[in-house]
């Protein structure tokens, strides 16, 4: 059981036990009105959490949520997309006689910075992992609302919605 699940349990508890002695209680003894306004106070602060915890679950869910990822031009504009729904694993490259690669890059206006197998994309336990495979421009991630490129060198990097993706000088967005 986790802390937050035990503080919920025991908020919960004491407000049970806040509305049996008020109910008990409360009229017998002066300034009774206190325990109903404390018993009030800490329902409310109760659902109020309940909810927040909720809409947050809610939105990380969403947020995990990637279906398809798409090249996108200078501009952002988009100019070509590709489904990874239901797929555990995405290879990001050139199409050669050798490899099956799943999202082509070699006809795009940047396709001479494309390695044969540059990138794969991975699905483990709900979440999108890249990994770059020793490519010879790199691959780099730049997170929507951030400013600064980061190069994948060594292992995985996670992916979250409207990440950027360079492969070589081609700029990929998952949505």
């Amino acid at each position: 059981m986790n802390k937050k699940c035990l503080i919920d349990i025991l908020g919960i508890t004491m407000a049970i036990l806040c509305a049996i002695i008020t109910g008990i209680f409360g009229r017998a003894w002066n300034g009774g009105y206190i325990f109903y306004m404390f018993s009030f106070l800490v329902s409310g602060s109760l659902i109020y959490f309940l909810i927040k915890d909720f809409s947050l679950k809610r939105e990380k869910t969403q947020d995990t949520f990637l279906s398809e990822l798409v090249l996108l031009s200078e501009e952002n504009t988009v100019i070509r997309s590709w489904s990874i729904l239901g797929k555990n694993s995405v290879v990001i490259g050139k199409k050669n006689s050798e490899e099956d690669i799943d999202i082509d890059l070699c006809d795009t206006a940047f396709g001479g910075t494309v390695s044969d197998i540059h990138a794969v994309l991975n699905y483990v336990e709900g979440l999108w992992y890249i990994e770059d495979m020793q490519s010879k421009n790199g691959t780099q991630i730049k997170g929507f609302l951030e400013d600064k490129l980061y190069n994948i060198r060594d292992g995985q990097s996670r992916l979250v919605k409207n990440d950027y993706i360079f492969i070589g000088l081609n700029k990929l967005q998952i949505r």
